[in-house]
């Protein structure tokens, strides 16, 4: 049985001189079953009993701060203009076998702001929850530089369980964020703070790195009644951004408001990120809210590639392609060998649903090529109102598996389709006739010989080896092998992570699987 121990609230604050210390790493231990606060704390033989002992030193840079493993500390920890450095960062982790858990209550677990090389690794945090007290976020760097979390459980936390506010060169890995409220892992510009003589300095985020990490039921804010709450992983306003092989799975079921939504994980106002290798599947939104969808790339994206992802069992679309008033230009931005899976069950019916608000600014320049849709909710691509110039969709397979009627809605006039694969396989079977769409000139309406689960609520996918995953592949024989338009930028490697053929296919399978 794990053992709890009180702790205060740990306030350290740096500034000043070094104390004439050079080259001299310290490593402070705390032990609150065994330890001793009239110990030296420095050894694991003689560690402090107590947090509050860390009020007492200066950290500097190389130091460390270990807690014994296999115990909870009640309180926090919130650190303030602690600059280690490249080669001796400041490190909080814990000792011995498994983790220790910092157990905040209504406040956060760990706080920091204004530091430089910072690793905050190893160390679960949990509040009292999101509807019982909790009004923070779990773990937040505000304005930090060089910074790394990793092998994290963050959860019970009103707002989100990862913030980070500004900063830049974070690094986000292994982390699992579960049971919060507005989000489980969010990085945006964050708020202006009172007496910050430097407050613009690093207010937009850049170079930040999420990866290898899970957004796991975080339901909804119950405090956010203007705006949407319950996503997965968020990047906002973030310049050179990268989220890969994450999950995000059921969140959002709990928004307290109707109109837009959550969804898995996405995006807004950022430049250069990539979302890639990801699995965003059963995700949902309020009963009378919009979106729920596995992945989104939102107002004034820019320079921007949704690839290699797989979405499935979302209320809303798999992919949501948005630009909503008040939100700077968005143009330039590619979705390539994606999957979706049945999406859309409740919002929009489509694997990639594009919605632009009509006092925006009209959005350009979106190139969404080979990828595979597989749908029983009756439609591959959705258009709400909006403007959607220089939008090209291009060898993409949309594969209807009930009756339908269309594969395309919407305003879709200015988007241009090229060389896409349709079918409606209850059609098919059925007798029935399949739908037209006169807006493909070189679209191919044949059975594309895709490979489907056993059962279509079923995917057991591996995020860890997209190569073994056997489903969505192209059968032998199939019409869209080397059928599809040869792009000068194909990005290089199919779903699987295949390298693309000189002959190119049609969908997200660069290669035949052989059957």
């Amino acid at each position: 049985m794990k053992k709890i121990f009180s702790a205060i609230f740990i306030l350290i604050l740096i500034t000043g001189c070094k104390n004439g210390r050079v080259n001299q790493y310290s490593t402070y231990f705390i032990n609150g079953e065994s330890g001793d606060d009239s110990d030296s704390g420095t050894s694991p033989q003689k560690p402090w009993k107590s947090l509050s002992m860390i009020n007492k030193i200066q950290l500097e840079a190389g130091d460390k701060v270990l807690l014994k493993s296999d115990q909870i500390y009640y309180g926090g920890i919130a650190i303030e203009s602690i600059s280690g450095t490249f080669s001796a960062p400041v490190v909080f982790s814990s000792y011995g076998k498994g983790r220790a858990t910092i157990y905040s209550g209504d406040s956060a677990a760990f706080r920091s702001s204004n530091c430089e090389y910072l690793i905050f690794k190893n160390i679960n945090t949990q509040g009292s929850g999101r509807l019982k007290g909790n009004k923070t976020n779990g773990v937040e760097f505000f304005k930090v530089r060089n910074g790394t979390i990793d092998s994290v459980v963050t959860s019970g936390y009103l707002l989100n369980g990862i913030q980070i506010s500004g900063g830049e060169n974070i690094r986000i890995t292994n982390v699992h964020a579960r049971d919060n409220g507005s989000c489980g892992i969010n990085a945006g510009a964050g708020n202006k703070r009172v007496n910050d003589p430097d407050s613009t300095r690093f207010h937009t985020p850049r170079n930040i790195y999420v990866g290898h990490s899970v957004a796991e039921n975080n339901p909804g804010c119950p405090i956010v009644k203007n705006n949407h709450s319950g996503n997965g992983i968020l990047l906002g306003g973030v310049v050179n951004g990268l989220v890969e092989y994450c999950e995000a799975m059921n969140n959002g079921w709990d928004m307290p408001r109707e109109g837009n939504g959550p969804v898995g994980i996405w995006g807004y106002m950022c430049d250069s990120l990539i979302i890639q290798h990801c699995y965003s599947h059963h995700n949902k939104t309020s009963l009378n809210g919009k979106d729920g969808g596995g992945f989104d790339f939102d107002g004034g994206i820019t320079n921007s590639i949704l690839q290699y992802n797989l979405s499935a069992f979302n209320e809303g679309a798999g992919y949501g392609i948005f630009q909503y008033n008040g939100a700077s230009e968005w143009s330039n931005n590619i979705m390539r060998y994606n999957i979706s899976y049945n999406d859309g069950s409740k919002n929009s019916h489509a694997g990639i649903l594009m919605w632009c608000d009509p006092q925006a600014i009209p959005m350009k320049n979106f190139h969404a090529y080979n990828n595979t849709i597989v749908t029983n909710q009756g439609l591959g691509f959705n258009f709400e109102p909006g403007a959607y110039k220089d939008f090209i969709f291009e060898n993409n397979i949309v594969l209807v598996t009930t009756p339908a009627d269309k594969f395309v809605d919407g305003n879709y006039t200015l988007a241009v389709f090229k060389n896409n694969a349709y079918w409606a396989v209850n059609n098919a079977v059925k007798g029935l006739p399949q739908p037209k769409f006169r807006s493909d000139n070189e679209g191919i309406f044949a059975d594309p010989g895709v490979v489907l689960p056993d059962l279509e609520y079923v995917l057991n996918f591996d995020l860890t080896n997209f190569r073994s995953y056997p489903f969505f592949k192209l059968k032998d024989g199939s019409i869209c092998s080397k059928t599809g338009n040869k792009l000068p930028l194909d990005g290089g490697n199919d779903f699987w992570d295949n390298d693309i053929a000189s002959e190119t296919n049609i969908g997200a399978d660069s290669r035949n699987s052989v059957l």
